[in-house]
This record gives structure tokens, C-alpha cells and sequence, in this order.
């Protein structure tokens, strides 16, 4: 795991990742030292929503019983609401995801947290061909989005117990690749056969830019080359710093 330190306000913070994701690290350092101009954010009640995921700070000591703050996440496999990992790879992924997906898109966001709800056509859970459509939020904690059947021929004569709302952090195991959706604004829909998004189109029916997966897997690719470089290069210098604190030692015995 890769550990990420910050100084904000003379307290030392630490995030944790699986992956080398520095930028989404760092836009997390800047927003706490943004906030932490305004208000006391080292209280162990602070909590941060940052896009799509909740963060908090978590007070701890080391081994040598200096303080430190190390920024939580909601942990995905309980309940995010209450549960929290010290982990932030999925927060960080999805907000990666998120923000790919505006951008290449070129449209204004609209915020969709973890805890909001999505409605959901049950028989679609399961199903090849589906398609999400985002609408106005009928209430606080309503994300606007429905999650359907592509081409439902009795679209028509469901009843309420065909569907149900499920917070949008369950599309973890779901149906990731619809967490990549979720910032864009009222009036999208988005296509999908399987995990693979394969239409993306705005509220006036115009096709919208997206990556594709083979598209992604060639990214993927690159970063995990360049994450083994870094790796490597560590390695190295730890070894050269370890063979230099051996010949350090033989002269002082000599």
C-alpha cells in the first residue's frame, strides 16, 4: 500500500492507496487545506464530501507516539454511511472514473454522492442490454437516475414491485462501469451491453464522447508500466541507500 503525506496547518495527514493515484490524492490535500481555512477540521468529526465519496479524518499516533490524521473512506463491502477503511483506492478510482468521464464528455456536472439512490427495474440486475436515464431528483437523496431494461417490452405494465432503490454505491458489484456516469447532468442516457458503456447521449439526443474500454485498457496498460518503473526506481535507491549505509558502517569500524 502507498502512503500519501500532507502538512495542512502543522498536522501531518496521510492517505493510503493500492494504486499510484496522485493527483486524486492531492486535489483531496487541497480541498481539506481550503476548508481548513474556515473551519476546524481536526476534531474527529469532520467529514469531507468530495464528489462522489465521503472522507474523513481519523486521529492516530505512531510508534513513536507522534499524532497524525489519516484520511478514511466509506468502506463499500458494509455500509459507507457508518463503515469506514483506511483504504481510499475505490473512492479514488471512482472519482478518476467521474471525472474522465465529464471531461471527455465536455459537460457541467451534476453531483450524485454514494448514498444517493438510483431506481431500479429489478429483471434489468441481471440483464445483457440496459440503459440508465437521468431525470430531475424527486427528493433529497433521489440521484434522478433509473436503471432499466434496453428495448423492455412490457415497459408499460410493471408494478412497484418490479423495481426498487438501491444506493448508487451498490453498483460497485452491480455494474461498475454505470458509476462512470453518474456526475452527468439531467436529461443523460447511457447505454450498456454487459460492464461495457456503449452509448452516452445528451438531452437533446446528441451523442456525447466517452472512452472505450479497449481505449482504457491501453491507458491501463501504459500506467501500470509506468507504476512498475516507479517501483523499480524506488527499489534501486532504497538499495542504494542501504549499500551506502553498509560501506558507512565499515568505515567507522575500520
Amino acid at each position: 500500500m502507498i502512503t500519501f503525506e500532507a502538512k495542512i496547518r502543522e498536522q501531518t495527514v496521510r492517505m493510503y492507496s493500492d494504486l499510484p493515484l496522485k493527483n486524486a490524492v492531492g486535489a483531496i490535500f487541497r480541498t481539506l487545506a481550503q476548508v481548513s481555512q474556515k473551519v476546524n477540521i481536526f476534531n474527529n468529526k469532520f467529514v469531507l464530501c468530495f464528489g462522489w465519496a465521503y472522507f474523513f479524518l481519523d486521529e492516530r499516533r505512531d510508534e513513536k507516539g507522534e499524532k497524525f490524521w489519516v484520511v478514511q473512506t466509506g468502506d463499500y463491502n458494509k455500509d459507507p454511511q457508518t463503515d469506514r477503511v483506511d483504504n481510499a483506492t475505490v473512492s479514488l478510482v471512482v472519482q478518476n472514473m467521474q471525472i474522465e468521464a465529464v471531461q471527455i464528455a465536455k459537460v457541467k456536472p451534476e453531483s450524485t454522492t454514494c448514498k444517493d439512490t438510483v431506481l431500479v427495474l429489478k429483471e434489468a440486475k441481471d440483464a445483457e442490454d440496459v440503459y440508465m436515464n437521468r431525470s430531475e431528483a424527486a427528493k433529497d437523496g433521489d440521484s434522478g437516475w433509473y436503471f432499466g431494461l434496453l428495448d423492455d417490452p412490457n415497459e408499460e405494465n410493471h408494478s412497484a414491485d418490479d423495481y426498487e432503490r438501491i444506493p448508487s454505491y451498490e453498483f460497485l458489484k452491480l455494474r461498475t462501469d454505470a458509476l462512470r456516469v453518474l456526475q452527468m447532468p439531467v436529461g443523460t442516457v447511457a447505454v450498456f451491453h454487459n460492464n461495457e458503456l456503449t452509448a452516452l447521449i445528451d438531452s437533446e439526443d446528441k451523442p456525447l464522447k466517452f472512452t472505450t474500454d479497449e481505449e482504457r485498457r491501453k491507458l491501463s496498460e501504459k500506467q501500470r508500466a509506468e507504476f512498475e518503473a516507479q517501483v523499480k526506481d524506488a527499489q534501486a535507491r532504497a538499495q542504494a541507500e542501504a549499500a551506502g549505509a553498509d560501506n558507512s558502517n565499515q568505515n567507522k569500524e575500520e
